[in-house]
């Protein structure tokens, strides 16, 4: 049977099936009527039964029944019984009709003029059946309507189930119909997505000739282009070798290669060329070769590349390209006695800079920085930017060390030169070391001894240029191990504190003491302060060490005052940069002040003169917050640096204190030019006399000799400080001549005097 006669005689028997299954719930659902119908008449009767019966009862008992329920319930019981008989078996339903009847009879008797009421009636029986009559009915009435409803749900399944086979039929009509059209229309349609492709399609037959070009082939291959060698020639001559290989590779089609091909224009571009074997296929016959022009993509990459290895702030290569620039200059090398360089650049006092100035100013001063050393160095260096505040160059062709370390020199004397942030003028110094080799296979180890000889410059002071030697990494390695412990160290058992006194030049009496830091570590016993101190400055430590020496500096006042001892003594305190730059400094050490119940103006802060004269910004705000609250300033070890007491005025302070080196260096002087030693010194009464001015006591530090002391005295130098007066001792040995000097006179404090 064909189709169409077949789709008739399946709607026939659809129809005829569903009109059937329709009937029937029609049917089932007339009978599930007739037996609720049958279920209610049963209750009814029932009630009605019920109604004389209770009448019944109320007229035994002497009392009246209500007429009309009884009128109304005698008058139901005389209808027809039989549909509410209906479930009843014919001997139930004649027992039914019989009870009935009489408790009819036994209504109309209640409702007889002047009776007294009929004699009891069992009614038991009667509403026995009327209840089993109803239960039946509602059963059969329950198992029409399931069959109802399973004929309506099979109807609505035949519905769906003809309407999805008549759909199925329509679509796949449809469908046969659009597949004969699609394939007439997908080569156009293919033709045009390939022609609309900015990729290249090129097909290639097994002898090498072009039988299919895309139209986004012509403006790469010209109108000339008939052979595969056409396209291999558009590749740079040292790739066509690779291009040529390309095509001829049977499983070219698992990878692709990128060339840089030109047209005959002249344009160029790189293409990632892909090759697929469908000489199996007949509508193919032969090699697609597919080109995508990867152009942007190469340069974006380039610039990406080039961004990673580029600092962005100074411009400079950035540490990655340090292998690089080593590997080159190590190739440079010829055994010639050539020799290259590895420069590390650090810039002294860059936290300070970038605490008290903002990070803005310290990124102009790299920047800076970065364009000096650029400017600097000739064509065979590199110079980089290793992060931070350090940067490297590699040189190639030093003819010495020496010539290395004049290299860093001059860096040293350019990076020196102030250097202009916003409105103000900031010297660049910087920490320079050097490492030196002519041996190839010795760059790998360039970068950490550069790194050895700037921690080494570093500890010098900086603003130095240091050449690396073996016995720098012991040192190196001693500083590394030293910190680790400074960084462990518990400070109420390692740390402790020595007292030296400060005297009046003239008589000797205490007018204040220096707190000075002693360090007993478990691994290294007794550790200098030179040394320890500049590790903690530089790891950070220090700030964590400030704070204990603060807290038991004010426990040991106020032990002081506790005994008696003179209340206005001073105790001086040294205070690095770090902790200038802490943002609650000032509210620290008024608060562990206040939390001893010691004045400020018990205390004193000292700061040394190259770092006065670099304070400016919040740390010089600190500082004034300081003086304002009472506690003193003093400029420590002034004269070993800038020795320019005109710069000061620009620094809040109230003592300063002349350095040991200073005195020496003085005294010195005087005796090779055979003057008196201890006699007046011209420059320090010049110290003197401009401190008058500023209203500014001066204390000169390292006196041993009694012929410094006289020479201080007459040269007006009224406080001392040294071995001469008293050395740096605990607490327990300073406090009986404490005692003793405050039960001889009390002394005015050093502020008092100024």
């Amino acid at each position: 049977m064909d189709r169409p006669r077949w789709n008739i005689a399946w709607g026939v028997v659809f129809v005829v099936s569903v009109v059937g299954v329709v009937t029937a719930a029609g049917w089932a659902a007339a009978e599930a009527l007739e037996e609720r119908r049958s279920a209610a008449a049963a209750r009814d009767l029932q009630m009605a039964s019920m109604t004389i019966e209770t009448a019944d009862a109320v007229a035994l008992l002497g009392g009246q029944p209500h007429v009309d329920e009884v009128a109304s319930a005698v008058e139901h019981l005389a209808t027809d019984h039989e549909l509410a008989l209906h479930a009843l078996s014919p001997q139930q339903a004649a027992r039914a009709d019989e009870l009935i009847d009489q408790i009819a009879d036994c209504g109309r008797a209640l409702l007889g003029p002047g009776a007294d009421g009929p004699a009891a009636h069992d009614h038991r029986e009667l509403h026995d059946l009327l209840e089993l009559a109803s239960r039946r009915a509602a059963a059969n009435a329950a198992v029409a309507e399931r069959q109802a409803v399973t004929a309506v749900a099979a109807a609505a399944i035949a519905v769906v189930l003809g309407a999805w086979v008549l759909g199925r039929t329509r679509r796949r009509q449809r469908y046969e119909r659009s597949r004969a059209e699609a394939s007439l229309l997908a080569g156009r349609r293919m033709a045009a997505l390939i022609d609309d492709s900015p990729d290249i399609f090129v097909v290639l037959d097994a002898a090498d000739r072009i039988t299919f070009r895309s139209m986004s082939a012509d403006g790469l291959l010209g109108p000339d282009a008939v052979f595969g060698d056409d396209l291999v020639e558009l590749a740079d001559p040292g790739d066509q070798q690779a291009f040529r290989a390309l095509l001829g590779r049977s499983d070219a089609d698992e990878r692709s290669e990128v060339f840089r091909l030109a047209g005959p224009t002249g344009a160029t571009g790189w293409f990632e060329v892909r090759v697929s074997d469908l000489s199996h296929d007949p509508l193919v016959d032969g090699h697609v070769v597919t080109a995508r022009d990867i152009s942007d993509e190469v340069h974006l990459r380039d610039e990406l590349e080039r961004l990673a290895n580029t600092d962005v702030l100074t411009g400079l290569p950035n540490r990655r390209i340090l292998p690089t620039a080593l590997d080159g200059a190590a190739l440079a090398l010829r055994g010639d006695g050539t020799m290259m360089a590895l420069l590390t650049i650090d810039i002294d006092g860059f936290k300070v800079i970038n605490d008290t100035l903002g990070h803005l100013a310290g990124d102009q001063l790299l920047a800076r920085v970065g364009d000096r050393l650029r400017d600097t160095v000739g064509p065979d260096a590199v110079v980089l930017r290793l992060g931070g505040d350090e940067f490297a160059v590699v040189i190639s062709g030093i003819a010495s060390e020496s010539a290395a370390l004049a290299c860093g020199e001059r860096l040293l004397q350019v990076l020196a030169e102030p250097i202009r942030l916003d409105d103000r003028l900031e010297p660049g110094n910087a920490s320079i070391g050097v490492a030196v080799t002519a041996d190839p296979d010795h760059v790998g180890l360039l970068l950490g001894e550069a790194d050895v000889a700037m921690y080494a410059a570093k500890r010098q002071g900086g603003s130095t240029v240091v050449l690396f030697e073996t016995e720098l990494s012991t040192t190196a390695s001693r500083a590394t191990h030293l910190t680790r412990a400074l960084r462990a160290a518990d400070l109420d058992r390692e740390m402790s504190i020595v007292y030296q006194p400060i005297v009046t030049a003239l008589g000797s009496e205490v007018v204040g003491v220096e707190a000075l830091l002693r360090w007993t570590s478990p691994e290294f016993g007794g550790v200098g302060p030179d040394e320890f101190i500049p590790l903690a400055e530089t790891s950070g430590e220090i700030c964590r060490i400030g704070t204990w020496v603060l807290g038991e500096v004010c426990r040991q006042i106020a032990a002081w005052t506790e005994m008696g001892i003179d209340p206005d003594l001073t105790v001086s305190v040294n205070v690095s940069p770090r902790q200038l730059a802490e943002e609650d400094y000032v509210r620290q050490v008024l608060a562990t002040a206040e939390a001893w119940s010691i004045p400020p103006s018990r205390l004193a802060v000292e700061i040394t003169e190259s770092v006065a004269l670099e304070q400016t910004g919040l740390a010089r705000t600190r500082l004034e917050q300081l003086r304002r609250a009472g506690i003193q300033i003093s400029i420590d070890d002034f004269g070993a640096g800038y020795s320019n007491l005109g710069q000061l005025l620009r620094v809040p302070f109230d003592v300063i204190k002349i350095d040991r080196s200073l005195l020496l260096t003085l005294t010195a002087m005087r005796e090779q030019g055979g003057n008196d030693p201890s006699g007046p010194c011209a420059i320090m009464e010049a110290i003197v006399s401009i401190a008058s001015i500023l209203d500014a006591p001066v204390i000169c530090e390292g006196v041993e000799t009694e012929q410094q002391r006289r020479s201080l005295q007459a040269s007006g130098i009224r406080y001392v400080q040294g071995y001469l007066t008293g050395r740096p001792a605990p607490a327990d040995v300073v406090t009986p001549r404490l005692v003793a000097a405050g039960a001889a006179r009390p002394v005015p404090a050093l502020v008092l005097e100024r």
